[in-house]
């Protein structure tokens, strides 16, 4: 079974933004990352860097919309980004644990 970005999409908005009035802004502001690849990924990860900030979730998104991979790379993997390809194995090897672990207790967070 593969993880459901549908589902973790509309868990997140629900979770993220208490009024009707702010999920519908956020929905609207997300509709160019949900056309595009990986869409409801993006969208997650668009809302992971906003942080519950509705102007930065359109400037995030203006972002993917340029180069998604940027927005999932500093969502998903942002020890990672940090450290850069040159970093020690083993510091990359902690760096992505850390960071699955993050996104995995963000993601089901309420």
């Amino acid at each position: 079974m593969s993880f459901q970005w549908r589902d973790a999409l509309e868990t997140k908005l629900s979770t993220l933004f208490g009024s009707d009035d702010e999920r519908n802004t956020a929905r609207d502001l997300l509709s160019p990352v949900l056309e595009g690849p990986e869409s409801e990924r993006v969208a997650v990860a668009c809302l992971k860097l906003a942080d519950r900030d509705l102007a930065r979730l359109k400037a995030l998104v203006g972002n993917a919309t340029t180069d998604y991979r940027d927005i999932l790379a500093w969502a998903e993997y942002p020890r990672q980004m940090r450290l850069g390809p040159n970093a020690p194995l083993a510091d990359r090897a902690r760096a992505r644990r850390e960071d699955m672990d993050e996104y995995a207790l963000w993601l089901n967070s309420p």
